[in-house]
């Protein structure tokens, strides 16, 4: 069952029902989950999981389902003001959902700073989080000088997570602004992965039915390597010079196109989330499998069916594109 409680300032989604948790807290267990990356402005939705423990009632203080009970560098978001108890009954579990972001915005007053967010139960571990701050409105990119590119990355909130990626404008300046541009633009908000191709990589960033890319771009052909999570221009074939909107990201080392295709940037943060991206076609091939299997013939050189094996089911979207001031802060793994 799933219910919503008032709190001042925010509503809290409350989930009651079966599963385990992380850390013992008295009667119950605590545990919770957090984003990894906050970006000013935009929600930061955090959830704690509570789960009964021993074979009688407890009683949960209320106040651990506010924001005051959430700490960001040992300090509380907010003052407690909520009183009273929820009383749990053995193996029940009870999970709240809150968005932090208003308080963590005013917290540092627009100064993006990385902190350390912890949950106020002893024995629940902290979360290092990194803060990436807008950048200035108004900024023309595609007239932007290269010396100053480097100082722009950019989150693509995707339906398998965010992948934040860094900028490569030393190598590739021209396909690092129009990245910039469309990013900043809206251009690739609501597009999907269109082309996916497991080992290989994930393209994405086709213009909309009845738009076109706005330019097209001049190969910038470099030493870089096409590493797994590489940001790369997918172009035509038989036409060097016929990058436009849309890009690949790496999924597994790709050699062969070292030097035939403009890399331009690479994941920071978010491999976890192509490889969900990557899923989104694993019943395509298995589709194949078991026609194959049945003696079913298909004609593998045939374009639409070469689209359709390679088009996620479901679709993995582009949600929303954002262009963030570069932080040098990485995380110990992508």
């Amino acid at each position: 069952m799933i219910q919503a409680i008032l709190i001042p300032a925010l509503v809290a989604s409350i989930t009651f029902g079966g599963g385990a948790a992380q850390k013992r807290a008295g009667d119950y267990q605590a545990s919770f989950t957090a984003p990894e990356l906050f970006i000013q402005n935009e929600p930061y939705r955090v959830t704690v999981d509570f789960l009964a423990v021993g074979e009688k009632p407890c009683q949960m203080p209320v106040w651990l389902m506010t924001p005051a009970a959430w700490l960001v560098n040992n300090k509380p978001l907010t003052r407690r003001e909520a009183e009273g108890n929820v009383e749990l009954q053995p193996g029940q579990k009870l999970s709240v959902s809150l968005d932090l972001s208003g308080f963590l915005t005013e917290r540092f007053e627009g100064d993006p700073i990385d902190f350390r967010l912890s949950f106020a139960e002893t024995g629940v571990d902290p979360k290092d989080v990194i803060y990436l701050g807008l950048p200035e409105r108004g900024i023309n990119f595609e007239e932007l000088p290269k010396e100053q590119l480097g100082n722009y990355q950019v989150v693509l909130q995707t339906t398998g997570g965010p992948i934040w990626l860094e900028m490569w404008p030393d190598v590739a300046p021209n396909h690092v602004r129009n990245f910039l541009d469309l990013a900043s633009k809206g251009f690739y908000d609501g597009s999907g992965f269109h082309r996916v191709i497991p080992t290989f990589m994930v393209q994405g960033g086709k213009a909309a039915s009845g738009e076109v890319a706005p330019r097209k771009l001049d190969a910038e052909f470099n030493s870089r390597k096409h590493e797994a999570g590489v940001l790369s221009a997918a172009r035509l074939p038989n036409d060097i010079n016929s990058a436009t909107s849309e890009f690949f990201i790496v999924h597994r080392k790709s050699s062969g196109l070292d030097g035939k295709y403009s890399a331009f940037g690479q994941v920071i943060i978010g491999m976890d989330a192509v490889e969900s991206i990557v899923k989104g076609v694993e019943g395509n091939y298995s589709l194949i499998n078991r026609l194959a299997a049945n003696q079913v013939r298909m004609d593998s050189q045939n374009a639409l069916f070469q689209q359709e094996m390679n088009r996620p089911n479901p679709p993995q979207m582009i949600t929303q594109a954002l262009v963030v001031k570069a932080s040098k802060s990485r995380p110990s793994s992508k």
